[in-house]
């Protein structure tokens, strides 16, 4: 996955740095659970850093990306100009702790590949054929960020270059890494039969990656591969994207997107005609159309065939459901999935639940935490029991027949192997213990046998495993269908096809099995007969069955389909009575694509010769690293590091790698100017310069608008030490503002001091904040004879952090999130102020429908002491036309209240310091909607998405100890009196470079409204 989403995410940083400090102490956690000792190995052109257990995946990492790289420099007609680092965790629940890239890596990311300086980092989740086509898929980002940016952010930043779209990048991406394939299919032909085809520039919404891998194979088919590499090379000079098609095609987008589409059609409606839909044949148990969702999958079916659970993402996170099959009717949610510490992830990927031979507990597996965990949950209680165990993953559990056991797929360093847990005991034993991937294993009735999915080919008992069998030679792209006895003896294969065969279950006398395989360009089901070993299919189906399960008499089976752009679960009673069906072959499969090297489905020896025959006529393009980085202050001749390095540079005389150990080194990820609106100093431009390791576990962060001296000059320093649980920082900083008072004439506000951080989170969602700051502020007047003010404190905070939300296109859409936050100065000098400050900010998101929610928020503060901090009450955070309730000048006339007050935002219908005590109470109500999901305007000529309307009322106060209150106003006798603030209004959202917001208030006084005040601000909202 190409990280445009960091691309996005860094610019809003640079230009709205305001607006999301007041945000950054919400956010959901990573966690380093455990500690990495990494090691690196090279290669002729690529640096794999790895840590202990996986020495033998990076060494098939190393070999895989020097192949990959070939076929790559020939579809790019390019030689990269900076080496590339590929960063391998042995599981998905390790790469979760990676620090190269700031976002949480959720399950169905299966790697990335950023753009601060162009690393790759994958992780190995059980199967070599999925590592491979990742590592590809990752290498062609990598390989295309080396050629279009430089490798690096900088030049998008600095607006040298243009990103190319999701659906070019990622569609490239799958079709040079594996060309075309069955699933993929499958989803292009769902969404053309059903007239869900997008055009090319609306796929970036839906199809991105299976859409554009069919444009760029349409592309090759009707005008030739190299036209392909045409496009990519004149996006690399002067051409954006639309002019880049025109000027190799010879025809515009629009017209590409009609041709593409118009082709589509010839090759799927005919289909219609062919093949069966699954509804046809089997009864539908859910309707993701109705629910407005994605997934419903991985069904599992009680042994009396009354119940069924299942995951699903209806309520928005993938989650598992009780469903009465007699009434067809869910009954209730039995886990509520990626809300909890417990049930982090529920794997929907690798899927696989079951019941126990009573009908009374279910088996599945989650991700918890730290590790992967084995569950059995008491379903007539309500109760959750959690096993876990020394493994790198925990999928696909099956509980045995006789109620005693349960097998599953464990994950250790680089194998997927078949284990068995021990109900009562608790314990685990291997029943498969070799580097192939086993998956998915189900009992015969009599749970004497486990049948499984394997790449391991010939590999069973009879056959030893070479002890010195390298995986990257090794063919491992194709399943079979295995039995062995539950002791891990009598292993069978059963299957011996071109195919993948997939989900297999016993019949209930255990002389047959059912499975589906892919051998005619669908996945259709199948049945073995063990008595004469002989295999034909039983469905004929247009988009295909997956996850089989099947009840004790085998009277009623459930499985999941895809059909019109979701997954539904469906029901087919009798299934082992099925007779035999013609199926015919798709054109994938009868007509392949006549490519040598479309896809590394095969890689050969002899294709690899014949590409590397042409690598030496790859043409040179220039050094595009010096055009990059122009602005950065670099030598007018850089002096490039050496890209590719001779084997034994890297490798000894025995073929095995040359294994070095990690050493910290910085590099600069970004240098470049930003600038930030400030509530009080207004539009403020500043440098930044980003230095980090490889692994992104350091971090130096340095700003400047250095100018005459030290005193005028804005200068901060910050390192962050991330490879631990506890995450921690020091900062340096010094600020310097000038402003003109009409009172005092010119004055010079400068802070300047230390501090220091820490974080330490329980889980993804709970954090402990604390920090340190010593602070300095000075006031000085310039233009009169006053003496200059000084202020210094000694600032100590905690701060508890709570983050269950999930977040919409704006802002968060259901869920949760609170903190309590203690603050405090003691006198320590005759400079330092004394105060503490208590403030809880709580926010509950509630979705009504689909991108329909309401937010609330209630927040309260109240500082005490012989100095208690001030709060300023009223506006919004980056108000661009903000207006003042007071003289600015009243403003900075108390250096106090300049660098040890608060803003307390938002309250529309409000200026800012409408408001100013040491306590105060805010209210925020919001409902949020879809309100044009797309306009597009001719004069000017904008192109305006997704914009979000908003309903609200503020409330809010803010009082000193001593001040009278009268809420409402109603007492004409009370003076000194404060009254809460009320408003309502509207407003957009919407990107236009930036997150714009546009509101409008009415101010209400209790006797009336107030004239319309208007705000313009950029920002997310609460």
């Amino acid at each position: 996955m190409q990280l445009h989403l960091v691309y996005k995410k860094v610019i809003i940083l640079i230009f709205l740095m305001a607006s999301l400090s007041s945000a950054q102490y919400f956010g959901k956690n990573k966690v380093q659970y455990r500690d990495f000792n990494w090691h690196f190995i090279q290669s002729e052109h690529f640096d794999i850093y790895f840590y202990q257990g996986s020495y033998k995946l990076a060494t098939f990492v190393a070999r895989e990306a020097e192949r990959d790289y070939k076929l790559l420099s020939k579809d790019f007609d390019y030689e990269i100009k900076k080496r590339i680092s590929i960063i391998l965790y042995k599981s998905h629940n390790d790469w979760q702790e990676t620090n190269v890239v700031d976002v949480y890596l959720s399950e169905g990311i299966g790697g990335v590949t950023e753009l601060f300086k162009n690393r790759v980092v994958i992780p190995f989740e059980g199967s070599y054929a999925q590592l491979r086509h990742v590592l590809h898929h990752e290498l062609v980002h990598a390989v295309m960020n080396d050629m279009l940016y430089g490798g690096s952010i900088q030049s998008l930043v600095s607006g040298q270059v243009s990103p190319v779209p999701l659906w070019f990048a990622e569609g490239l991406a799958e079709y040079f890494s594996v060309g075309w394939d069955i699933k993929a299919e499958m989803f292009v032909r769902d969404a053309t039969i059903n007239n869900m085809l997008p055009p090319i520039e609306y796929l970036n919404y839906y199809l991105a990656y299976q859409g554009g891998m069919s444009v760029f194979r349409y592309i090759s088919q009707k005008y030739g591969r190299e036209k392909i590499t045409e496009i990519i090379h004149k996006m690399n000079g002067a051409f954006r994207t639309e002019g880049a098609f025109k000027a190799a095609l010879g025809i515009d987008l629009k017209e590409l997107s009609e041709d593409w589409q118009k082709q589509m059609r010839k090759d799927y409606w005919p289909s219609i005609n062919s093949y069966d839909e699954t509804s046809e044949i089997a009864r539908a148990l859910t309707d993701h159309k109705e629910e407005k969702n994605y997934l419903n999958i991985a069904p599992a079916i009680s042994p009396t065939g009354d119940k069924l659970i299942f995951l699903s993402n209806m309520d928005g996170n993938i989650s598992i459901y009780l469903m009465d099959i007699i009434e067809e009717k869910i009954r209730r949610k039995l886990i509520e999935g990626e809300s909890n510490v417990d049930f982090e992830e529920l794997h929907w990927l690798s899927p696989g639940m079951s019941w126990s031979p009573d009908g009374n507990n279910v088996t599945f597996s989650a991700k918890a935490g730290d590790r992967d965990a084995l569950y059995i949950y008491d379903v007539v209680q309500d109760k959750v029991k959690q096993y876990k165990f020394d493994l790198d993953g925990v999928f696909s559990a099956s509980w045995s027949p006789k109620g005693d056991e349960i097998v599953f797929t464990g994950l250790k360093n680089e194998a997927s192997d078949l284990y068995i847990f021990d109900v009562e005991s608790h314990e685990i034993k291997n029943i498969t213990n070799d580097i192939f991937t086993d998956k998915n294993p189900e009992w015969s009735a009599n749970g004497e046998k486990i049948v499984f999915v394997s790449d391991r080919t010939f590999y069973v008992d009879t056959v030893k495993v070479p002890e010195n069998l390298k995986m990257s030679e090794y063919d491992f792209m194709k399943t079979d269908i295995y039995v062995v006895s539950r002791d891990g003896s009598n292993m069978q294969r059963i299957t011996d096809t071109d195919a993948n065969e997939d989900d297999p279950i016993f019949s209930p006398d255990g002389a047959k099995l059912m499975y589906v395989s892919d051998r005619t360009g669908i996945y259709n089901i199948y049945i073995h007969n063990f008595k004469d070993s002989i295999s034909y299919p039983v469905t004929n189906l247009i988009s295909g069955a997956f996850q089989l399960s099947i009840d004790k008499k085998g009277e009623t089976m459930v499985f999941a389909s895809f059909s019109e752009g979701g997954w539904d679960i469906y029901k087919l009673e009798n299934p082992f009575d099925l007779k035999e069906v013609i199926v015919d072959s798709t054109k994938y499969i009868t007509h392949p694509d006549e490519d040598p090297i479309s896809g590394l489905t095969i890689a050969e020896e002899d294709t690899l010769q014949e590409i590397e025959k042409t690598v030496d006529n790859v043409k040179k393009v220039k050094n595009y690293e010096s055009y990059v980085f122009t602005n950065m202050g670099q030598s007018s001749k850089p002096q490039p590091k050496k890209t590719e390095l001779e084997e034994e540079e890297y490798k000894f005389d025995d073929d095995n790698y040359k294994v070095r150990r990690y050493r910290v080194k910085f590099s600069p990820d970004i240098i470049n100017g930003a600038a930030e609106i400030n509530t009080l100093w207004g539009f403020q431009a500043y440098t930044q310069l980003m230095f980090s390791d490889v692994l992104g576990n350091h971090k130096i962060l340095l700003g400047t608008n250095l100018v005459f001296d030290l005193r005028n000059s804005q200068i901060s320093a910050q390192y962050w030490y991330l490879p631990k649980r506890i995450n921690w920082g020091l900062g340096l900083f010094n600020y310097s503002n000038t402003y003109y008072s009409s009172v005092f004439g010119l004055q010079r506000f400068r802070n300047y001091g230390i501090s220091g951080t820490a974080s330490y989170p329980f889980d993804k969602f709970t954090r402990l904040n604390m920090s340190v700051i010593w602070l300095n502020a000075d006031l000085e007047f310039l233009q009169i004879n006053k003496m200059m003010e000084k202020l210094n404190s000694v600032i100590p905070t905690i701060q508890y952090v709570y983050d269950k939300s999930e977040w919409g296109i704006f802002s968060p859409l259901k869920g949760f999130r609170g903190l309590v936050s203690v603050k405090t100065s003691p006198k320590y000098t005759r400079e330092s102020l004394e105060f503490t400050t208590v403030k809880v900010d709580l926010r509950n998101y509630f979705q009504i429908y689909e991108s329909y929610s309401f937010a609330a928020r209630l927040a309260a503060g109240a500082s005490r002491g012989a100095d208690p901090q001030n709060f300023y009450l009223g506006g919004v955070p980056n108000w661009l036309n903000g207006k003042y309730i007071v003289n600015r000048d009243v403003v900075t006339a108390s250096i106090k209240d300049v660098y040890f007050a608060e803003f307390v935002m938002p309250l529309r219908g409000a200026y800012y310091y409408q408001q100013v005590g040491n306590n105060y109470v805010l209210t925020n109500l919001e409902f949020r909607f879809p309100f044009i999901p797309y306009m597009q305007l001719g004069l000017p000529p904008i192109v305006l998405g997704n914009i979000q309307g908003v309903l609200f009322s503020d409330i809010g106060m803010a009082w000193k100890t001593d001040e009278n209150i009268d809420f409402f106003g109603l007492d004409g006798n009370v003076t000194n009196k404060k009254n809460l603030i009320t408003s309502f209004g509207t407003g957009l959202r919407t990107y236009f470079i930036f997150l714009m917001k546009w509101d409008v208030a009415w101010r209400y006084d209790y006797s009336g409204f107030s004239k319309p005040i208007y705000y313009w601000s950029l920002g997310i909202d609460f």
